[in-house]
């Protein structure tokens, strides 16, 4: 598409581009180049017009293309990055992903401006509007053992601490394995999930929803959930914060294959797990009990002392007091 063209041209020039030089490096016409700078306009970016001097594209409104995430995740200077799927809307991300994953052999990640039917945990919705949150889900496709691909959810949860970190200056905590708090409410969530044949993985799918930009949340859920700009006043270009988000988890993804488990990302991720140290409830197929979580071991399994017997959880509910209304 030449919109997206004429965009790389402007993100990657701080001064002025003439239109006659847009149009020579693209082979176009000149009144192309102004069609697309027209819609470009239309899109929400703000493109300054001088006559003899061109095009320059001034400062930045949080606007999620195809282009801004690639020039941002390029910015990182990752050494395979993965392919890039932008849409502007989606039923899921998470769905959408695995209908193509067989097709594709190289890491992919594809993002949405917003779901339809977004998808969490437990079969749970994800509310999903415009314009606000991130939904994205990376597939990739490592040569692990089955029974390490449910500690990747926490090598993307430790990845979006990192990102919120580097670009707000925050430190968000993990309730284990895949919620994302901030001052007792939840930011963020991870749905991952894996597909395998006698062979062994055949891919990983981690999917993960961030409330960025949003100003409100629906009266059900606003004592429970947040946004970064809430907790922050800080409005966030959501491609920068994606970028973020990937560059980090390939680091820690790479930490991670050196032992195939959370060895080396254990202290890491225990300072920011929000259950360490608290009194959680565990919920489970036996019903549920009272324990005191100590942190992760190896797997990623949270081991809790329950009653002075100490125990590791694998899967199930786990709610930490003081957090999400539970008291």
């Amino acid at each position: 598409m030449l919109k997206n063209k004429v965009l790389k041209i402007l993100l990657s020039n701080k001064e002025h581009v003439s239109g006659q030089t847009i149009s020579d490096n693209l082979g176009v016409s000149r009144t192309a180049v102004w069609k697309a700078i027209s819609s470009l306009k239309k899109d929400g970016y703000n493109i300054e017009s001088v006559n003899n001097r061109g095009y320059l594209l001034l400062e930045k409104t949080d606007i999620l293309n195809q282009v801004e995430i690639e020039q941002n995740i390029h910015s990182y200077k990752l050494l395979e990055p993965p392919v890039i799927i932008y849409m502007d809307e989606v039923d899921s991300t998470n769905t959408y992903a695995k209908s193509i994953a067989d097709n594709l052999n190289k890491d992919f990640l594809v993002v949405s401006d917003m779901q339809t039917f977004g998808k969490g945990r437990l079969g749970r919705i994800w509310d999903s509007p415009s314009s606000t949150g991130i939904f994205m889900s990376l597939c990739i496709k490592p040569d692990i053992a089955i029974e390490k691909s449910s500690m990747i959810t926490l090598v993307m949860a430790l990845s979006l601490c990192d990102a919120i970190e580097e670009l707000y200056s925050l430190h968000p905590t993990i309730k284990w394995p895949n919620d994302i708090v901030i001052n007792s409410k939840k930011i963020s969530g991870i749905l991952t999930e894996m597909s395998s044949d006698m062979d062994g993985i055949k891919y990983i799918i981690s999917g993960v929803g961030i409330n960025v930009n949003n100003k409100e949340f629906p009266a059900d859920i606003k004592d429970m959930a947040s946004s970064l700009f809430l907790e922050t006043d800080i409005i966030m270009h959501r491609a920068k914060l994606i970028a973020s988000v990937i560059s980090h988890f390939y680091n820690n993804f790479n930490i991670f294959l050196k032992t195939e488990d959370m060895t080396d990302l254990k202290e890491k991720y225990e300072k920011h797990l929000a259950n360490i140290g608290k009194e959680v409830k565990i919920l489970d197929t036996k019903g549920e009990y009272q324990a005191v979580a100590l942190g992760i071991d190896e797997n990623g399994a949270l081991i809790v002392n329950s009653a002075g017997k100490i125990k590791r959880i694998i899967s199930g509910e786990v709610s930490v007091r003081g957090l999400y209304g539970y008291v």
